[in-house]
């Protein structure tokens, strides 16, 4: 899942210049958030279990509706994790999500059946990945069909280097977290549908679903390096 984003060991994201000056402003700003709408402490919880952010509805607003937001195009492809997991992913690379840059990836709500079929359909050639998954490219029509699909997540990896402290002072303190003295820590915030990889060593990434789907967040923490001897 959301193999352009996750981890270092699968595609490293070149740091731009202006991180360090827009993480400056953030911290700067204390004591309240910045009244804009696509801020990505800005939440919204709705009873049924769904939740948006960056002004889409996941589970409700399509890959479209999203691409028209932001007027950006995207990479849409078909990957297959080594444990046969299937995914349909759309990578929008920099993108200015309100006030702030970052690279943006979505993983659609679809069958996997169905993007099993595709692949055999298709008989495309597909390429390796550092993870080890396989990226099967789309066809028009593929392309087409998956613009329509729901949104499942988002991944949200900004230009600006978050502190822990500015995390916290705008996400709240998390529920759990895992590996904490690792050099990726993994918080976790189950009520608002969001995993936030803190990276010790670089950028952290934020990860977003609804909270009634939370769960499928929490099972992608890998386990625990070993204790060394």
């Amino acid at each position: 899942m959301l193999h352009h984003l996750i981890r270092p060991s699968l595609r490293v994201l070149r740091q731009l210049g202006l991180g360090a000056f827009i993480a400056l402003i953030l911290a700067a700003c204390a004591s309240k958030a910045p009244d804009h709408p696509f801020l990505p402490w800005d939440i919204t919880l709705f009873p049924d279990g769904t939740s948006a952010v960056f002004g889409a509805h996941l589970g409700k607003d399509s890959l479209l509706d999203f691409k028209r937001l932001y007027n950006q195009k995207a990479d849409l492809a078909i990957f297959v994790d080594p444990d046969k997991k299937t995914s349909l992913e759309a990578y929008f690379g920099p993108t200015d999500v309100g006030a702030l840059s970052a690279n943006v990836a979505i993983v659609a709500q679809v069958d996997e059946k169905l993007l099993q079929s595709w692949i055999s359909a298709d008989h495309a050639r597909p390429d390796p990945t550092p993870s080890g998954a396989w990226k099967y490219p789309m066809s028009d029509e593929q392309i087409r069909t998956a613009q329509n699909f729901p949104i499942e997540s988002i991944t949200y990896k900004p230009s600006a280097d978050y502190s822990e402290s500015l995390i916290e002072r705008r996400f709240g303190k998390p529920e759990s977290i895992e590996h904490a003295k690792e050099p990726n820590a993994y918080w976790l915030y189950p009520n608002k549908g969001l995993l936030i990889t803190v990276n010790k060593e670089g950028r952290d990434l934020f990860q977003y679903i609804s909270p009634k789907d939370f769960a499928k967040l929490s099972a992608s923490i890998p386990p625990q390096a070993p204790a060394s001897p």
